[in-house]
């Protein structure tokens, strides 16, 4: 194996710290990620904050303020960036929301963006929202998420970010490939002798131990625009 896939953080470092929070992604990236996954969506005052999960203590996450969340001890997107340097990728995960509520707070999440966009890889399992990130970003990367087959037309330069299990089953689509939540050693040896550009994983520190320090240079591919 010559090199190995970018190693991509799931939600930070989950198998150790709170998910999508500032200390997962310093400990993530101190373990020698080359970047990380968070998820994100905007709270009833517009601020981009890094939650997985659609409701909170019984409301919905959008009837949240951002003073509410961070009381809660949730990070902010800006808060997150604010740990990464260029030579670190962001996998951003828009999780569904419906297009009222994106496309007035996408202005917002360009600019706070800004200056990481190259090395930032917007992914969503709406293909919806991927059309409207792709608008407002000028050039990017755009994954779409894939939990099982079966896939609509998307644009050429889309990629595909796959449940591992599907991995050898969308090799023949020709797309490049960014597998999750690839946990297990031996899964990650198989992976990346298929020339993967990269994996999410809840464990950087194990995946880094597996597949040795030494980065494939043409991974992943360059900018790919929607």
């Amino acid at each position: 194996m010559c090199g190995r896939p970018l190693i991509i953080g799931h939600r930070g470092f989950r198998a150790r710290y709170p998910e999508n929070s500032v200390a997962g992604v310093r400990a993530a990236l101190a373990a020698g990620a080359d970047g990380v996954e968070i998820d994100i969506r905007p709270t009833a005052d517009g601020v981009w904050v890094a939650h997985h999960d659609l409701r909170r203590a019984g409301r919905h996450s959008r009837d949240w303020t951002w003073t509410e969340m961070k009381g809660e001890g949730v990070d902010s997107l800006d808060g997150i960036l604010k740990q990464l340097d260029d030579r670190h990728w962001l996998f951003l995960e828009i999780k569904p929301l419906p297009g009222r509520w994106l496309e007035p707070l996408l202005e917002e999440l360009v600019a706070a963006v800004g200056p990481h966009g190259n090395r930032t890889r917007i992914i969503s399992s709406s293909a919806r929202i991927l059309l409207k990130a792709a608008e407002a970003f000028d050039g990017g990367h755009f994954s779409l998420i894939v939990k099982h087959l079966g896939l609509t037309p998307l644009p050429e330069a889309w990629s595909l970010s796959p449940h591992h299990v599907l991995v050898e089953r969308l090799l023949p689509t020709g797309r490049e490939l960014h597998p999750w939540t690839v946990n297990r050693p031996r899964r990650m040896l198989e992976l990346a002798r298929l020339g993967l550009p990269s994996l999410t994983t809840d464990n950087p520190e194990v995946a880094l131990f597996t597949l040795g320090s030494r980065r494939r240079q043409n991974a992943p591919a360059g900018p790919s625009t929607g």
